[in-house]
C-alpha cells in the first residue's frame, strides 16, 4: 500500500492572478491556459475563482472589470508539501475541491484536488466486474436541455447545476454537451443569450453503456482525456453523468474494505515504520554526544528563521562559541573527560537561553546559537552572560574552562555561509585578543569590533 506525499502528486504549474486583478483578468487567464479555475493570491492567503463562479457573477450583473478583492471568494485550505495524502483526503469532500500545497516558508508549491488525492492512493485490486451503472446508486444528478434551447436557458441552468456541464438531447437521445469552458468563450458577447445551443454544443457526444466496467471506463477517460462520461441505457437514452472521481471513489471503497479486513496487521506495520523513522530522524538531526541539534538541523532552522525575517522584517542574531584550549583538555585528561566537559557546557548554555533560541553543535568544541527577534546589542548581552557563567563554573573533572564568542546580526541578504563567516571572523578576533571574550562583527563591516 502506497501513500505518497502531496509533493509527489501536486500540480506545480499553477495559474495565478493577484487579488487586486479584475474578474476580466482571471477570465483571460482561463482562456490563455485553457483552465477552468485560477488561484487568486492574497498575501499568505490563497483563493480560487472558477468558471462557474464567473458565470454566476455575470448572471448577477457584476461588471467583469470589478477587482477580485471586491468579490466573495473561497479560501483554500493549506497543507505542507510533505503531508500525507490521507491527511489531505480527510480535508476534502467535493470532487473539485482544491488544497494549496505549500513550502515550509508558506509559499505556494502547487495544488491538489480531491480527484488527485484519491487517484494517488493505488488500490490493490481493480474490480473489473464492477459496472459504472452501480455508481448511480448514489443518484448523481445531471441537467439536460433540448437542442432547440437558447444559451440563455443554459446559463440559467448552469448556475445551480451539480456539475459544470449541460447535456443536450434530441428526443431523449444525447446529441451534444455544453461545458463551462464552452460558455466562457461567449460570456463577453452580449448577444450570446439568443444563440441556439445547437451552434455552441460539442457534438457528436461519446457515451458508454451502463454495463461498462469501471476499469474500462477509467481507461476510456484516460485515452480521450475526458473529465466525465455520459452514461446511457440499452436504448441509448441518458441515465446520467459519471466523473473519474465517482469511478475511483467506488473502487477505493472496495479497496478500503480490504484494508479494514487486515487492519491489525496494517496498524502494526505502520507503528514499526513510524518508530524506525523517528529513530532515524533523531540520528540525522541530533548530535549523539550532547543531545542537541547538529549542523544539518541548524542549517534547516536557519533557513526557516531567515524566511520569517524577510517576511516580517524581524531581527536575527547568529553566535559561534568555542571552548578555549580544548585540545589541552583532551591531551591532559583524555577524550572521555573532554566529552564530559562538552556535555556540561551544553547544559550551562541550555539553561541560559530562551525556548525560542536554537543551540547546536557545529563540530568538535565549536557550537552555534541562533537568537530570533534579537538585535546585535541584545545578543551581545546574552553572549556575555553565557561567557561569564562558563568562566565561574567548576567543571567536575577539570575545574575552570573558558570560552570565546563571536557574533553577528543577520540581514535579509545573508546566507548561512555569509552569517557563519562573519561570526567566525569575530570568534577568531576574540581568540587573537586573548580568548575568554565576546566580539561582534556587524553586517557589512570588514573587521570585528568589541561591543560598547
Amino acid at each position: 500500500m502506497f501513500f505518497p506525499s502531496l509533493r509527489m502528486i501536486a500540480t506545480t504549474d499553477v495559474i495565478k492572478v493577484d487579488i487586486h486583478a479584475s474578474i476580466q483578468d482571471a477570465l483571460k487567464k482561463m482562456h490563455e491556459y485553457n483552465h477552468r479555475s485560477v488561484v487568486v493570491v492574497n498575501g499568505v492567503l490563497h483563493h480560487l475563482i472558477t468558471s462557474k463562479d464567473i458565470i454566476g457573477l455575470r448572471l448577477q450583473g457584476v461588471d467583469l472589470s470589478t477587482p477580485l478583492s471586491q468579490v466573495e471568494l473561497r479560501i483554500l485550505p493549506v497543507l505542507d508539501k510533505e503531508s500525507n495524502v490521507i491527511t489531505a483526503l480527510n480535508l476534502t469532500r467535493d470532487m473539485d475541491q482544491h488544497i494549496c500545497v505549500c513550502n515550509e516558508n508558506g509559499t505556494l508549491y502547487g495544488l491538489v484536488t480531491n480527484s488527485d488525492i484519491v487517484a494517488s492512493v493505488d488500490p490493490q485490486v481493480i474490480l473489473d466486474t464492477l459496472e459504472i451503472g452501480t455508481v448511480f446508486d448514489r443518484k448523481f444528478g445531471f441537467r439536460s436541455l433540448s437542442v432547440e434551447a437558447t444559451m440563455d436557458a443554459v446559463l440559467a441552468l448552469m448556475k445551480d447545476a451539480p456539475t459544470d456541464c449541460v447535456i443536450i438531447h434530441r428526443d431523449s437521445i444525447p446529441a451534444g454537451i455544453v461545458t463551462s469552458k464552452d460558455i466562457l468563450k461567449f460570456i463577453d458577447d452580449e448577444v450570446c443569450h439568443t444563440v441556439k445551443v445547437e451552434s455552441v454544443m460539442s457534438s457528436p457526444i461519446e457515451t458508454l453503456p451502463a454495463s461498462t466496467s469501471i476499469s474500462e471506463a477509467l481507461q476510456f477517460i484516460k485515452e480521450r482525456h475526458y473529465k466525465r462520461i455520459v452514461v446511457v441505457n440499452d436504448g441509448g437514452e441518458i441515465l446520467g453523468i459519471v466523473t473519474q472521481q465517482d469511478l475511483i471513489s467506488r473502487t477505493y471503497l472496495k479497496w478500503s474494505q480490504l484494508v479494514n479486513e487486515h487492519f491489525e496487521q496494517f496498524q502494526e506495520l505502520t507503528e514499526l515504520l513510524q518508530q524506525k523513522n523517528r529513530h532515524l530522524a533523531s540520528l540525522a538531526m541530533h548530535d549523539p554526544l550532547t543531545g542537541i541539534s547538529n549542523r544539518h538541523m541548524f542549517a534547516e532552522l536557519y533557513e526557516k528563521e531567515l524566511a520569517m525575517l524577510k517576511r516580517y522584517n524581524g531581527k536575527l542574531s547568529l553566535v559561534m562559541i568555542d571552548l578555549d584550549h580544548f585540545k589541552h583538555v583532551n591531551d591532559t585528561y583524555g577524550h572521555n573527560i573532554g566529552d564530559s566537559v562538552l556535555k556540561e557546557f551544553t547544559q550551562i548554555v541550555l539553561q541560559m537561553i530562551r525556548e525560542a533560541d536554537f543551540f547546536a553543535r557545529w563540530g568538535g568544541e565549536e557550537f552555534v546559537l541562533l537568537l530570533p527577534e534579537t538585535m546585535c546589542d541584545q545578543a551581545f548581552i546574552v553572549c556575555e552572560k553565557i561567557r561569564l557563567q562558563v568562566e565561574k563554573y567548576t567543571f567536575r573533572e577539570v575545574g575552570q574552562v573558558t570560552c570565546s564568542i563571536g557574533m553577528t546580526e543577520i540581514d535579509a541578504t545573508d546566507t548561512l555561509e555569509s552569517g557563519i563567516e562573519r561570526a567566525d571572523r569575530a570568534l577568531y578576533e576574540a581568540k587573537r585578543l586573548g580568548r575568554n571574550q565576546t566580539m561582534k562583527c556587524e553586517s557589512g563591516l570588514d573587521h570585528p569590533k568589541e561591543s560598547g
